[in-house]
């Protein structure tokens, strides 16, 4: 019996029909990956496709076992109801990947949007424009507006000489702070103690990923044309201690003249525009470091 049935096998090609369909299969799932990303395929496709395939090995081995003798081209009752089996488990296969897909979706909670903490003295002499100064508000307030159509979290936090929430801010583990190099000042300046200050803020986040942007229209470094490289320059020295005490701070901590874009005011839409494209590009810098 075993013999007749191998003679079978051999007669019907079998392992013919099973390996050019495998090569078939394999070369279809290769073209479905290479057009799925550029025509933004969902992951269940490939799923899918891979499912049926795998199921429709069984219907060829089905068809090829009562048609791969020469006149044996009839359909049976026992060979129209294996495929029949097939095609339903087929079709049920699908129905599971697809609801498990449909589910997984469903209870994955939504991805939460990058928290961007904007830091400020309601110093007067602090404040770049005359309206919000007016308004008894800060620069931070008008760079909340500045980002409000951008898809983040967005909080304001008044600071000053004696401001000492440092911790509270690290616990809420900010994606980017915003913050004025002389944010510290109180009135009549002493640059070297707010400077310092804002070198202990950094240092709690020594240890972390937050990314740091400190803008200034450049009145503490006397600025000239090409603000910002001078700026940088600044800066990396001031904080030159903080960066030794924590090497990965360096890279985190940027700078933003702001008279490098347009007016030294943040109502100026050139200055505005450039602050909203900065940071869109940083919080995607951050993302790709995770």
């Amino acid at each position: 019996m075993l013999r007749s049935f191998l003679a079978g096998l051999g007669r019907r090609k079998l392992g013919h029909w099973a390996l050019a369909y495998l090569a078939g299969a394999w070369l279809l799932l290769q073209v479905l990956d290479l057009l799925a990303q550029p025509f933004a395929w969902p992951a269940l496709v490939l799923r899918a496709a891979t499912v049926l395939l795998a199921i429709g090995f069984f219907a060829v081995l089905v068809i090829a076992w009562y048609h791969g003798e020469k006149g044996a081209q009839r359909v049976s009752g026992v060979e129209l109801l294996m495929l029949t089996g097939i095609l339903v488990i087929a079709g049920a296969a699908t129905v599971v990947v697809t609801r498990r897909r449909d589910a997984a979706v469903a209870a994955a909670p939504p991805p939460e949007q990058p928290l961007v903490i904007m830091m400020d003295s309601p110093n007067p002499e602090r404040v770049y424009d005359e309206e919000t100064l007016q308004n008894n508000g800060t620069n931070a307030d008008l760079l909340s507006d500045i980002l409000l159509d951008l898809p983040i979290r967005r909080q304001k936090e008044t600071i000053g000489r004696i401001w000492h929430r440092d911790m509270e801010i690290r616990r809420f583990d900010p994606d980017l702070v915003l913050i004025h190099l002389s944010a510290f000042c109180a009135r009549d300046c002493d640059y070297p103690a707010a400077f310092t200050r804002l070198g202990q803020l950094l240092s709690y986040f020594g240890d972390g990923d937050t990314d740091f942007l400190i803008y200034s229209r450049g009145g503490e470094i006397r600025c000239v044309p090409n603000c910002e490289a001078l700026l940088r320059t600044f800066v990396d020295s001031l904080f030159a201690d903080a960066y030794a005490a924590a090497p990965t701070l360096r890279a985190r901590v940027h700078v933003f003249a702001i008279r490098d874009y347009g007016s030294p005011h943040w109502r100026d839409p050139g200055t505005a525009s450039a602050l909203k494209v900065r940071v869109r590009d940083l919080l995607h810098l951050r993302i790709d470091r995770e």
